[in-house]
């Protein structure tokens, strides 16, 4: 069942919201280029600024002032090639981001890379990671550093899936919608993406007993709320009481959609991440980009 938006919504026409900084993560990892190339474009047709970000790895509890180690000391055997990779991760980030000829810089920073960006990203309108590989060979690299940095950061994250991204995500996207704080959060957070889109799809998988999803005019209020912010947008209420997960990556695949936006779900404990049910399948399993904001 689906509705119309409420009303006659105030045209915003001419006026869209852009992310005016977008940060990256730069690392030595298989995936990089294509992750820095795809936040690349999103910078460029957003007219943003792109920060690339490496991080050495090595927590900043251990050098709060930042490095400084004696040439030639056993600290600098050990802490010098952490400095020389994310040198280089760098200058392969500077190569990406001139050929793009947007307005960059690069970053390198004394931390872990999940602490680094969550940090960084709280100056940003949007940051870019990829989906966790764990086949990947940087051990550093690896720590769930997607909903890491969402937990952390009041940043939303787009996280770049390991299978290849063939064109810039946000043509066709499913938005993933439960009523809760963290898919309104998403929601929000993706409108640049949304009013650049040539089709918006906001799905929710209800269970028999949800009435707010049942009520028309509650459709109504989310599709008429989306058309202010000049998004047209086709609501899908689907009484269906299935594993919401698996059901957004099989119609994301199905129906040809490129971009999954949904709500980052779950609880932390110290630095120990207790994901939902949703949240893990997804991040897990898609093979689109997907942004998350909690």
């Amino acid at each position: 069942m689906c509705a119309g938006p409420r009303g006659r919504p105030p045209s915003s026409r001419g006026h869209a919201m852009s992310y005016r900084t977008v940060l990256v993560h730069a690392d030595l990892s298989r995936h990089a280029a294509g992750r820095i190339r795809l936040a690349a474009q999103l910078a460029k047709t957003h007219d943003a600024h792109l920060i690339g970000v490496a991080a050495t790895g090595v927590s900043r509890d251990i050098f709060p002032h930042g490095y400084e180690a004696a040439s030639g000391s056993f600290e600098a055997s050990y802490f010098d090639p952490l400095h020389g990779n994310a040198t280089r991760s760098l200058a392969h980030f500077n190569d990406i981001a001139k050929a793009a000829d947007i307005s960059h810089e690069a970053r390198l920073v004394w931390d872990l890379a999940s602490d680094a960006l969550a940090r960084q990203g709280r100056f940003s309108d949007l940051i870019v990671v990829n989906q966790d590989d764990l086949d990947e060979a940087l051990a550093e690299t690896i720590g769930r550093i997607p909903e890491y940095v969402a937990f952390t950061s009041a940043c939303p994250v787009l996280v770049v899936p390991c299978a290849p991204v063939t064109q810039q995500p946000a043509q066709h996207v499913l938005v993933a919608w439960n009523g809760s704080k963290e898919a309104s959060a998403a929601m929000h957070a993706a409108i640049p993406l949304l009013q650049r889109a040539a089709r918006v799809s906001v799905v929710s998988f209800h269970s028999r007993d949800d009435t707010d999803m049942k009520d028309l005019h509650y459709q109504a209020d989310l599709a008429t709320f989306l058309a202010r912010h000049d998004v047209s947008a086709e609501i899908l209420a689907l009484d269906r009481d299935i594993d919401g997960g698996h059901a957004l990556l099989v119609m994301a695949g199905q129906e040809a959609y490129d971009l999954i936006v949904m709500g980052c779900y779950g609880h932390s404990q110290f630095r120990e991440l207790f994901l939902g049910g949703v949240t893990r399948t997804v991040l897990s399993g898609a093979t689109v980009p997907v942004l998350m904001a909690r």
